[in-house]
Parts: C-alpha cells; sequence; structure tokens
C-alpha cells in the first residue's frame, strides 16, 4: 500500500518542493499582482485543531524536542573524490572514438555510421540519425540492420530491405516494412580514456546539449547534481531520526477508541484497493493477510503516536499556515498521483479539516527539523548548526 495513512509521513522534501517559491506573491515576475490574488488567509492553530475530537495537550507531554541531536550514518558532504567517480560514471557512458585503418566490416566492429529509415517511402521519427556508432553483433537495432552492413566496406551506402518485428515497442511501426539508408563513416576503436584525459573538447562533443562545454563546467554541473542528491537523503535521515527521537523522548497516550478507528479505516482502505486491483490480497500487499493483520496495529500505533506529538507541536509552537500555500500543496499532490480533484483528495484521507492539519503537522516537523544539531557516527567532529543552514550549504 504506496499511500500513507497521514500525509504527515510523506517525506517532508516533497512537501517542500512542491510549496517552492508560493510565499513570494508576484516576486521577480516585474507584473503586478491583483487585489484578489494578494489575498490569503492565515489558519490558526487553534482553527486547525478543531479537526479532533480531543484535547491534545492532555495525551502527549512533549520532549525538550527543539533542541535535539541526530547521529547521522555518514558525512553528507560533496568530496572532489566523490566528483571525479561520478564524472568516471559518465565518461564510461560516453566512450571516446578514433578512427582506425580498417576498411571492411567485420563482426565486433564499432561503426560509424550516418542512417536514414522509410516506412512506405515516408522517413518516419526517430529513424534517422548521423554520426551514429554501432557495435556489429550487439542486437541494437532490428534484426538484420548489422548483419547487412558486414562485409560492407567504409564509404560504402546500402539500402537494407528489413521488417519491424510484429511485437516492436512502437505499434505503429510493428509488422512493418522499412527500408534503411545507411552510409558507413568509418570503422572505429574505442579509446580507453582515465579522468586525467578530460578535455574541453571531449566534454564539449558529449555534454554540450546540456549547455556544458568546459571540464570545470562539468565539474560544477556534478557537484551540484550531488550536493541535491546528499542533502535530500541527509533531510530524509534527519527526519527520520526526528521522529524516532520523539517516540523515544515524548509521554504519549492515544485517545479512547481512536486507535481501533484507525486501524479499522486503514483495513478498510487496503481492502478497497485489493477488491480494485483484481489481484489477491498477497499478490496485491506481498504479504498473507494474516501477517498484514499482524503487523497493521504496530503501525497505526506509530504512526498515529507521531501524528499526535507533532499536533502537540502545533499547538505548543502556535503554527498557522496559509491557505494559498496548502491549496498549491494540495494541488501538487493531486497531480503527481493521478487523484481526480480536491475533494476526491480529502474524502481519501479524511476530510478536509483533517488534511489541513496533517499539513500543519509536516510544518511542525520542517520547525523542529531546521532546529536539530547533528553529529556524525563514529566521528569527532560535530555539526551545531541546524538543517536551515545546512540546506544553505547545499546549494
Amino acid at each position: 500500500m504506496k499511500k500513507k495513512l497521514v500525509m504527515v509521513l510523506m517525506a517532508v522534501m516533497v512537501a517542500t518542493a512542491a510549496l517552492g517559491g508560493c510565499g513570494q506573491k508576484g516576486a521577480g515576475t516585474g507584473t503586478s499582482v491583483s487585489a484578489e490574488e494578494e489575498q490569503d488567509v492565515e489558519i490558526s492553530a487553534k482553527e486547525l485543531l478543531k479537526a479532533t475530537d480531543y484535547k491534545v495537550e492532555k495525551y502527549v507531554k512533549l520532549n525538550d524536542y527543539m533542541n535535539m541531536t541526530v547521529e547521522l550514518s555518514q558525512d553528507y558532504s560533496v568530496t572532489d573524490d566523490a566528483i571525479q567517480s561520478y564524472i568516471e560514471y559518465l565518461m564510461s557512458q560516453y566512450p571516446s572514438y578514433e578512427v582506425s585503418d580498417k576498411k571492411t566490416v567485420e563482426s565486433g566492429d564499432i561503426v560509424n555510421i550516418d542512417y536514414v529509415g522509410k516506412v512506405d517511402g515516408e522517413e518516419f521519427s526517430g529513424g534517422s540519425a548521423t554520426g551514429q556508432h554501432l557495435t556489429i553483433g550487439s542486437g541494437s537495432f532490428i534484426d538484420g540492420f548489422e548483419d547487412g552492413l558486414i562485409g560492407k566496406n567504409v564509404g560504402d551506402t546500402v539500402d537494407l530491405n528489413l521488417k519491424f518485428p510484429d511485437d516492436y515497442n512502437n505499434t505503429d511501426l510493428a509488422g512493418k516494412d522499412v527500408v534503411f539508408t545507411v552510409t558507413i563513416n568509418s570503422i572505429d576503436t574505442q579509446k580507453e580514456m582515465t579522468y586525467d584525459d578530460l578535455t574541453d573538447e571531449y566534454v564539449s562533443q558529449n555534454f554540450s546539449n546540456q549547455g556544458i562545454t568546459t571540464v570545470d563546467g562539468l565539474k560544477s554541473k556534478v557537484s551540484s547534481t550531488l550536493e541535491q542528491q546528499v542533502y535530500s537523503n541527509k533531510m530524509s535521515e534527519i527526519q527520520s531520526g526526528v521522529l524516532s527521537k520523539l517516540l523515544e523522548e515524548c509521554e504519549v497516550t492515544i485517545p479512547d477508541g481512536l486507535l481501533d478507528q484507525r486501524i479499522s479505516e486503514y483495513k478498510d482502505r487496503v481492502n478497497k484497493a485489493v477488491e480494485e486491483s483484481g489481484k489477491s490480497f498477497e499478490d496485491y500487499m506481498g504479504m498473507t493477510e494474516d501477517d498484514f493483520n499482524d503487523q497493521v496495529s504496530d503501525y497505526i500505533e506509530e504512526s498515529l503516536k507521531q501524528e499526535l506529538i507533532l499536533e502537540a507541536i502545533v499547538k505548543d509552537q502556535n503554527i498557522s499556515i496559509s491557505e494559498k500555500n496548502f491549496e498549491t500543496f494540495v494541488d501538487s499532490y493531486v497531480s503527481q498521483y493521478g487523484i481526480a480533484d480536491r475533494d476526491t483528495f480529502y474524502k481519501e484521507y479524511g476530510g478536509e479539516d483533517y488534511v489541513r492539519l496533517s499539513y500543519a503537522e509536516n510544518q511542525a516537523l520542517s520547525k523542529v527539523m531546521d532546529s536539530v544539531k547533528t553529529t556524525v557516527a563514529d566521528s569527532s567532529d560535530s555539526s551545531d548548526t541546524g538543517a536551515a543552514d545546512s540546506s544553505a550549504d547545499a546549494e
């Protein structure tokens, strides 16, 4: 079951990405914003907490949650060695070639070719290329294409009368006769390249379509890419660590009947999804129904305790939310997961008021994450900067 019961268990980065820039109305556009567009509503913590029928402060005793330390499994810095390793991987995907003296094509040769494909005398999309490298015998092209070049010479232009397979992935071409007109430009050999062989010429040849034409430009791009990756991984680990510490250190009592209610709701949702899938319970869930029933209580209890703790933080921090930012988030989620509309989404997740509160819980979680201090496992080094400062370092 891919959907979580409560939105607070979603990765915090999803919420952050969905809300990027929403707080700056008209910023950087150079255009005026109408009075209607300027209007927004701040929903207070008091209003948000009306979604529940209990007073959360009676059930949760918070720890010193704004002064927590989370131990990370690794140092998430992007090193020069990591940049080099990634570039070496890219170089393996974009080999460099040099022209050989060989003139006649044999199996195993790397040929540089131009080709044009035509069906019923008309070129078709994706059927033509220039300067394409092809290893004869690799099976990269349809049957007959590579074999049809064996024995031909550099400079030859040949017509290959072939047929697309009946199960070809492009159904418009499946089973159709095709003529490929192929010119053999050269027989090449792949150069053995190392990181020290990296040149602006190589970068321009292989990455100019991405706007990268120099070695320095490639290093900068790779560094940025890796920083985004490690930042996302770091935030995920911090989030997990924060939630674990909150569960461990806060005292939580679940209101009477709420756990049974949530378990029942979750089982109903799972059973409905299984029924709609047309699969057996085990095939859909990857476990037997008995195993599911054994695990679901603990899963929902932990989820519910996290939810109650974050509700308590919403109250304690007096967190309010922007109605416009909330709606932007909902629209993004609806679009991302192919949900029909907002109303369908609200119905699926317990009603609009409950979803608003869950959204505020995400804001509470983000606030705690911004304050957390981090250390690295098995390291004497520690960091006294919060997640917000780490974010700035990664940009």
